[in-house]
């Protein structure tokens, strides 16, 4: 069987169920080993004017380009596709039109994932989509038991701080879908966006309103350290000092890509990150991904400069 991937989280997951994609998109990363694989999509910005570089799409939008040649070439069976974002990725509705002016004979499946529930039922759909079921049961015991064990390491009388997931900064949006749902299970309050509805804009207000004891920023595609610079920016643009997180420490910058951004079986990573720094005193560091912003430097280099 052959399988292609056209977003990140589907080539994680079929990866890590022993299928790894034949051909993958632009933006696919992770696992390494996936590296050298043939690429179907790319930025239709980044197109010439050139004839041939036209005839060689098979369906386009205002963001993304599906290649024929490179699909065709790849002969697949299965495609693996996306319908939670057309800004983050290729949609499907793209990939089906492609599939049918390409005449091709693969099964188009929209690995699509509205809260935790849904990204959890996706390692059992894409297990047998790519005829792995049996990997599939196996990877989901591992992840419920690993949330699980998060769960039950939050005590049921500990404190349950405010957490705000900012997943960008100008305009300030709270991560929604399934990162709300990450947040409870962590041990926190998530009060602006509930789980299964979808990022949406943040008054500055709104969230000053909120007073979020924890705030963890991590841009869409951006890594830690980039996260890191967004939320300096943040906090220089915005008075937010009288935030409850800000004045006491409490501001992450965490890897988006690796943690917020996709709905692969790695949202159980973000989970143990969350727990991390929601409950400090609960849970291991992190690691690397995730960094504590510096806020009284900020603070201090705002002074300064006024």
């Amino acid at each position: 069987m052959t399988v292609v991937s056209l977003f990140p989280s589907a080539t994680e997951l079929a990866a890590a169920l022993g299928a790894a994609p034949a051909a993958v998109s632009h933006q696919c990363d992770h696992p390494p080993s996936i590296a050298e694989r043939p690429t179907l999509t790319g930025l239709v910005r980044n197109l010439d004017d050139q004839p041939e570089a036209v005839d060689r799409i098979v369906a386009h939008d205002d963001v993304y380009y599906l290649d024929g040649d490179a699909l065709a070439a790849a002969d697949p069976d299965v495609i693996l596709t996306q319908g939670v974002c057309g800004v983050c990725a290729l949609d499907a509705g793209l990939a089906r039109r492609g599939v049918e002016r390409l005449d091709l004979d693969a099964k188009v499946l929209d690995v699509h994932a509205d809260d935790l529930d849904d990204v959890l039922a996706n390692v059992e759909r894409v297990g047998d989509a790519v005829g792995r079921p049996a990997a599939a049961t196996e990877l989901l015991a591992d992840l419920d038991a690993r949330i699980d064990a998060v769960a039950d390491a939050v005590s049921p009388n500990a404190a349950r701080p405010r957490v705000a997931v900012l997943d960008w900064t100008d305009p300030l949006r709270h991560g929604g879908l399934w990162v709300p749902d990450l947040i409870r299970v962590a041990g926190g309050d998530t009060g602006l966006v509930a789980a299964g509805e979808r990022s949406r804009k943040v008054d500055p207000e709104e969230l000053r309103a909120f007073d979020p004891e924890v705030i963890v920023v991590g841009p869409c595609s951006a890594n830690v350290g980039e996260a890191e610079r967004a939320a300096a920016d943040l906090l220089e643009r915005e008075s937010f000092d009288d935030v409850a997180a800000v004045r006491d420490g409490r501001v992450h910058a965490m890897d988006g890509t690796a943690y917020l951004n996709r709905h692969s079986h790695r949202v159980v990573d973000t989970l143990e990150a969350l727990a991390a720094v929601i409950h400090p005193d609960q849970f291991e560091s992190p690691g690397e991904k995730v960094q504590r912003v510096d806020t009284a430097a900020v603070a201090g280099s705002v002074g300064s400069a006024e």
